[in-house]
């Protein structure tokens, strides 16, 4: 069956985490490291990126914060742990990691002016043209979604979007899967999920989704992904020479 509407995450799937994210994390870290005196400061630093999910050459840990929005306690005992070690309030470490996240950040929107988002306009536009309706439900909040898309150029192709502050649990909850389907009149096997996780991959699954795409601009390793996704490609800008989603139309 045709795909008739697409759900895409974001941070991961519509450009590279690390290379967004990177030196923010550098920045909350070193500010860790300062407003606490952290000592052995570069086993500490290695420590925190682990658990936020990145570091500053753009690595990738999976079991850091960024990338399990879901498991916020297992994520507050390792920072618990971390804090214990080092002397550091839990809690300020904690509050102040998500205000790292979940605020604009001016180096992450210069960043992003920075890219070159054609590739990704292109593949918006030609989903439009065909007719798809295009999805975006992310775990970000509004206010960075929508700055985000903005400066991509991308904003005027999205007509769902689902973030943080939603109506709808986070994935892999498929509330904004049958929101999507709803709104639109689409059957399930009419969507396709783009993601860049497991989650994202769970998320598709257990909302019998039609077709799940993975791509590797997330932390997701591509042969674990494979067992999940009908397909796995290097980045989103990719899918504009997918044949599902344009293949030849029946006249």
């Amino acid at each position: 069956m045709a795909v008739k509407g697409i759900i895409f995450d974001k941070d991961g799937t519509l450009f590279s985490y690390a290379e967004v994210w990177g030196s923010v994390i550098k920045d909350y870290t070193d500010s860790i490291l300062m407003t606490f005196n952290v000592k052995n400061a570069d086993e500490a630093r290695q420590r925190i990126y682990e658990i936020v999910g990145i570091d500053d050459r753009g690595n990738n840990y999976s079991d850091g914060f960024l990338f399990n929005h879901d498991k916020v306690i297992r994520i507050f005992f390792k920072i618990l742990a971390f804090c214990i070690w080092n002397g550091i309030s839990p809690v300020a470490m904690y509050n102040q990691l998500n205000r790292f996240i979940n605020q604009k950040n001016p180096k992450v929107l210069v960043k992003l002016r920075s890219m070159d988002f054609s590739g990704v306009q292109e593949l918006m536009k030609r989903l439009c043209d065909r007719g798809i309706v295009i999805g975006i439900v992310t775990n970000d909040i509004s206010s960075n979604t929508r700055a985000f898309l903005e400066i991509m150029g991308i904003d005027k192709y999205v007509r769902f979007l689902r973030t943080k502050e939603s109506n709808c649990k986070r994935k892999p909850s498929i509330d904004s899967i049958k929101q999507f389907s709803s709104i639109y009149g689409l059957r399930r096997e009419e969507i396709a999920v783009v993601g860049d996780s497991i989650v994202d991959m769970e998320y598709a699954k257990a909302g019998s989704v039609g077709y799940t795409i993975a791509v590797m601009t997330g932390y997701g390793k591509r042969e674990v992904l494979e067992r999940y996704a009908d397909v796995v490609y290097d980045t989103v800008a990719q899918l504009t020479d997918d044949p599902v989603l344009f293949a030849p139309e029946v006249k």
